[in-house]
């Protein structure tokens, strides 16, 4: 691996992780029902909902860059950047596809990336699932079970943002014009 590869990655991590450490919380001082002060680590269910909420426009931005940075920076010809950027919106419609039951396990989210879009064999594709694949990891293990709003709401800016990164290399047909009309007309 060449120098400006394993600096490209060790950058892509840092961001990542980077992004992620802002949707931790370690809540201190927290007043008992006698009113002393007892300190606590870790937040409840809905606080732990409420800090990934509010990291959703972070995470979408994290899932943004990490594509981004893919095909801006690692991937030289246009050809095979516009082939990469169509895999990688295939894999935001399988991480979209996902938000509809139950939030899948780190290991199996990066798989579903993997069979909806491109291989391990090619790199650039490697680093993008890897990279995403991180972000979801970070926040997998804060979402409380059964809160499937919460998942579903981290899945989709995970997406969201894959899809941002993506959409001036996607070409996506046009609708027709009598389903263009049909859609705008009362």
């Amino acid at each position: 691996m060449t120098t400006n590869k394993i600096l490209f990655q060790a950058g892509l991590t840092c961001l990542i992780f980077g992004l992620t450490a802002c949707g931790t919380t370690t809540t201190t001082g927290a007043s008992s029902p006698s009113g002393t002060a007892a300190a606590t680590t870790g937040s409840s269910g809905g606080e732990t909902a409420a800090v990934i909420e509010a990291a959703l426009p972070l995470v979408r931005t994290g899932a943004s860059v990490a594509t981004g940075a893919v095909l801006n920076f690692a991937v030289k010809q246009s050809g095979t950047r516009a082939r990469l950027a169509n895999e990688m919106y295939a894999a935001a419609n399988a991480v979209y596809s996902l938000s509809g039951g139950a939030f899948p396990a780190p290991a199996q989210f990066q798989s579903s990336i993997l069979a909806f879009g491109g291989t391990q064999a090619d790199a650039g594709y490697a680093q993008f699932s890897t990279a995403i694949a991180g972000l979801y990891a970070a926040y997998y293990p804060k979402l409380v079970t059964g809160d499937t709003k919460t998942a579903t709401d981290l899945l989709n800016a995970i997406a969201g943002g894959i899809e941002d990164a993506t959409e001036s290399y996607v070409t996506t047909p046009a609708a027709p014009a009598n389903v263009a009309a049909s859609a705008v007309s009362f």
